[in-house]
């Protein structure tokens, strides 16, 4: 007999409130050029706060919206190696690589160096910090490039390509962390670095083997699959062939100890290449709309408002690390290439940090104190709430008069 008791109840009315919304939010944040992630935060931390107060649906919120987040995370991720397009990236690797490798390597100096020195935190969550902070959400500063009939450029083509190398980097960070993450919970002064560099290598070979996987899979496998279903199915085939690929292979890494963030997204480069990537893009799209959100509703679930305003002076430094280590990184490399303007559009486009980043440190405040205390997590959504508004914004007065001539 299905359970229909009070929770689940709850599940649904949450399910359908929040996807109600995705629609208008997504719609009033674009109209000031700022991302619906906002909005989705705020909603998290609004129903923490309306729940902590009534005590309604909290197992709901505590149970339930953490696994609708996962869906979220895997359906976000295919779609982000979906989207990439390989082929130019590999005519392009080297320009892009040019620009990636500093930027991702001085987007995480510069957080680690600040939460290292910060008092009271120290090295551990220096290090997820950095680990963090090298990603960038190339996503909340493309639809202004496009909007501004900018993003087919030549500069628009590098930043992605650089984006595309930051994703997979970002992500393979992320598997590596969860295999080290926990091995640095031993007591001060413990022999941990050979055990955590020994679960480091481990954990990139895994990786590596599992790439490999996933490409022989879209070289031999996934076209005739794809075929296949869609002769059975010629509409739905290849967006039903994809969606369950997508959880099966997300799945696989998770149970090889990797994380499911890196199987969805090698999942969506498998299949990017294949020839429905439209209709499957905009299948996902319809899902990423309906649980999209609730990963950044559970980023706001777990602020804790209880925790004081120190936070606040970390925060703006971290936005303020966040912003110097992307236009250090990225900027100064983009404008040897192609001009200061150019390399400031890129530099600012770069600054944006959202899903991967959050992702860092929703797994390090899982984790414990140890790894990511309450006040560096407070702060860090704080921060990336900053940048997302900032990065953009610069963006779309840079991109202004483009988008002009274009009309």
């Amino acid at each position: 007999m299905i359970d229909t008791g009070a929770q689940h109840v709850a599940m649904l009315l949450l399910m359908g409130l929040v996807t109600l919304l995705a629609v208008p939010m997504r719609a009033v944040f674009a109209r000031v050029s700022m991302p619906s992630m906002i909005g989705f935060i705020l909603l998290g931390a609004a129903l923490s706060i309306g729940s902590i107060t009534t005590g309604f649906a909290n197992d709901t919120l505590n149970e339930q919206v953490p696994f609708l987040a996962k869906i979220g995370i895997v359906v976000l991720l295919f779609r982000i190696g979906l989207e990439s397009d390989l082929g130019k990236l590999r005519r392009q690797i080297g320009r892009a690589a040019l620009i990636w490798l500093p930027n991702m390597v001085l987007g995480g100096i510069a957080a680690f160096v600040l939460v290292v020195l910060w008092p009271g935190l120290g090295l551990i969550p220096a290090l997820f910090t950095g680990i963090a902070a090298s990603a960038t959400s190339i996503g909340v500063s493309a639809g202004i490039w496009e909007g501004a009939g900018a993003l087919d450029s030549d500069t628009g083509a590098l930043l992605l390509d650089a984006a595309e190398l930051d994703d997979v980097s970002a992500v393979v960070l992320l598997s590596v962390l969860f295999a080290v993450g926990p091995l640095l919970k031993q007591p001060e002064g413990a022999a941990i670095l050979a055990p955590a560099l020994k679960a480091g290598a481990i954990q990139l070979m895994l990786t590596a083997l599992f790439s490999v996987a996933c490409y022989l899979f879209s070289r031999w496998l996934e076209k005739p699959l794809s075929d296949g279903f869609a002769k059975l199915s010629p509409t739905d085939g290849p967006i039903v062939l994809a969606t369950g690929a997508a959880f099966v292979i997300a799945s696989m890494a998770e149970f090889m100890g990797l994380s499911m963030a890196i199987g969805a997204l090698f999942a969506g480069l498998a299949f990017s290449r294949d020839p429905a990537e439209r209709s499957i893009d905009e299948a996902f799209g319809i899902l990423l709309t309906v649980f999209g959100p609730f990963f950044f509703v559970a980023i706001g679930l777990s602020v804790d408002i209880t925790v004081p305003v120190e936070g606040m002076g970390l925060a703006a430094a971290l936005a303020g690390m966040a912003l110097i280590g992307k236009l250090l990184g990225a900027g100064l490399p983009a404008a040897a290439m192609r001009g200061w303007r150019q390399g400031a559009l890129i530099g600012f486009s770069m600054v944006p940090r959202a899903e991967i980043f959050l992702l860092v440190m929703l797994f390090g405040l899982t984790l414990g104190p140890w790894a990511v205390p309450q006040v560096l997590y407070n702060a860090a959504v704080l921060a990336s709430i900053v940048t997302c508004i900032i990065g953009p914004a610069i963006v779309g007065m840079m991109l202004r008069p483009i988008a002009g001539n274009a009309t």
